[in-house]
């Protein structure tokens, strides 16, 4: 029986170790950023945050406190710099966990007393071990890293500031925070709008647009056009799905059209028998580069392509992300 419960023990440990972080994704005006939070070593923090995330309170917000190679700081103003009243009660300073505030870690705002930590919380952007706590005072308590986006921090990081609205270091154009959510896999979002090609197969490519707009009634939506060839003759597929924010993966119905120029309006499209069910196609995206287009089909089988990004927006760069 001891054996039996000290087997159930270590397996329960060895699951748990295996759990993911949890990760939350700000999609912000000047790009995505992608944090991991330490629910070991912060967990008071980590709760707090992850119910400010759920409660949408960060959407629309903005970062509006940047200290060049210091801090870039979010959770209190919206655009207009109105201040938001926090949704719940201050949270204990977990500021002894053991989590230094180093460049790319995140950390809770406070104000001098150490328990008044709330919904404001900065990203470090340099090695700021003087914000760490001692053995005789309080810091400002760590509770997780930048695991993608460092390259927008840097953005934010080297936004001019001035003072406003009885206010410091406020950036002349304070970047927007469009929305915070939990995410499991990589999230699907707008930068991956753009055309795509197996490397193995020539001839073989997908057009992808996620809207970047989710203030419509019906949410985002994921457009593909994927062209192909069969038996030595060009075929083209194309669908449309809704999905949520935060998702790692969509699966869409596609249909087969008779050529491109009967793509360009296919949200409408004509009466049935104009257009003929192919099959499914699943999108994944291992990162900003890397996408997975698994298809299933009852004619021509199952399969997958490990597709390359061919184009980026205007001004992106997935280096740079």
């Amino acid at each position: 029986m001891r054996l039996i419960s000290l087997t159930l023990t270590l397996l329960l440990a060895s699951t748990a170790a295996l759990a993911q972080s949890p990760r939350v994704w700000f999609d912000t005006e000047l790009g995505p950023i992608i944090l991991e939070l330490d629910e070991v070593n912060a967990p008071v923090t980590t709760e707090n945050f992850l119910d400010y995330v759920d409660a949408g309170f960060y959407d629309g917000l903005i970062f509006h406190r940047v200290v060049g190679d210091f801090v870039i700081q979010a959770g209190g103003f919206n655009a207009s710099l109105e201040y938001q009243e926090p949704l719940f009660n201050d949270i204990v300073n977990e500021s002894d966990n053991g989590l230094s505030n180093r460049r790319g870690t995140i950390g809770m705002a406070r104000t001098s007393d150490p328990d008044s930590a709330n919904a404001q919380f900065y990203i470090n952007t340099g090695d700021n071990d003087g914000l760490d706590g001692s053995s005789s005072e309080p810091g400002y308590a760590v509770f997780g890293e930048v695991i993608e986006g460092m390259g927008t921090v840097e953005r934010i990081n080297a936004l001019r500031a001035l003072a406003t609205g009885g206010m410091r270091e406020v950036p002349v154009r304070p970047p927007l925070i469009r929305r915070a959510v939990q995410v499991d896999g990589f999230p699907i979002m707008p930068l991956h709008t753009a055309s795509w090609f197996d490397p193995e197969r020539a001839g073989v490519g997908f057009n992808v647009e996620v809207t970047n707009d989710a203030s419509t009634e019906q949410g985002p939506v994921m457009v593909v056009y994927w062209y192909d060839f069969s038996n030595g003759q060009p075929i083209w597929l194309t669908g449309v799905t809704d999905f949520e924010w935060g998702d790692d993966a969509v699966t869409m119905e596609l249909i087969h059209v008779a050529g491109p120029n009967e793509a360009a309006d296919f949200l409408t499209p004509p009466p049935g028998e104009d257009f003929e069910t192919w099959g499914e196609l699943t999108l994944r995206f291992d990162d900003c580069m890397t996408g997975r287009f698994q298809f299933d089909s009852p004619e021509y089988g199952s399969g997958e392509f490990v597709a390359t990004r061919l184009t980026l927006p205007d001004g992106a760069s997935c280096q740079e992300f």
